[in-house]
């Protein structure tokens, strides 16, 4: 597997917003996911109004806070940058697992440092291509031994059942971590990551409120590249509670 041939060069960046279709990263923007078989875990993530340096490069920062029920049980900071020609790279992360016997940070690294255990400097990953076409491969984190996953793009036309409805012309792509688990990831142009689906569960996203207006403005702001299903009453809704997505039949989890 091939970062698809594209080399890291902090030169390359130039403090640019993230704009890439697949993963458009605005301030305030907000997801909220969920797995539908554990209605009290909930995933929100939201992008700050922050930068970091890492690397050489000006990374946009977001939270990711996981919750069981009302107990936070998952903080994570990671940290994001698009190249000029549109693709973001993945520069690391702060993870805060909380525990009974305290809290963890299984998982850190940072791009330009050696990771707890390693012997070479981590890497920046790809997250997203600019252009992804099928058959493309890349990796999405370079930080042996803590991480080293990877990337396939399956489909641009993939179809997946959400809390906003039934979502079409997504992005699939096929990813592997470090211990070898593969995960289904779908992607929808202006909204984001909408679902994933692995052997340990589903991510589904519930609700996404953008930073620049409503879902409807975001999506439209890329062409109408992805639609609703024309039956679906959360068309024109920004939230959606779980209870809507149990309440229809979906297929089983990026």
């Amino acid at each position: 597997m091939t970062n698809s041939n594209l080399t890291f060069d902090p030169d390359n960046f130039h403090n640019n917003p993230i704009t890439n279709a697949y993963m458009p990263l605005a301030p305030s923007d907000t997801w909220v996911y969920g797995d539908p078989a554990d209605p009290q875990a909930l995933d929100t993530v939201k992008v700050l109004n922050q930068t970091k340096l890492i690397d050489g490069v000006e990374c946009v920062v977001v939270s990711d806070i996981a919750k069981e029920g009302n107990k936070t049980v998952e903080k994570t900071r990671d940290y994001f940058a698009q190249d000029d020609q549109g693709n973001v790279w993945y520069f690391g992360e702060d993870t805060r697992t909380f525990q009974a016997g305290g809290v963890d940070f299984e998982g850190t690294w940072r791009a330009g440092r050696v990771p707890d255990g390693g012997t070479e400097l981590a890497r920046p990953g790809i997250i997203m291509l600019a252009d992804p076409q099928v058959g493309d491969s890349y990796f999405e984190e370079n930080a042996l031994p803590v991480a080293h996953d990877g990337a396939t793009v399956v489909s641009l036309n993939a179809t997946a059942e959400t809390g906003l409805g039934t979502l079409r012309g997504l992005l699939h792509t096929e990813n592997s971590d470090i211990e070898g688990a593969i995960e289904q990831k779908f992607y929808s142009p202006g909204i984001g990551f909408v679902r994933g689906e692995a052997s340990d569960g589903t991510d589904v996203l519930l609700s996404f409120t953008s930073g620049h207006g409503s879902l409807t403005q975001a999506m439209a702001s890329f062409g109408g590249q992805s639609s609703l299903a024309p039956a679906s009453p959360s068309q024109k809704e920004e939230h959606t509670h779980f209870a809507d997505i149990t309440a229809s039949p979906h297929s089983h989890h990026g």
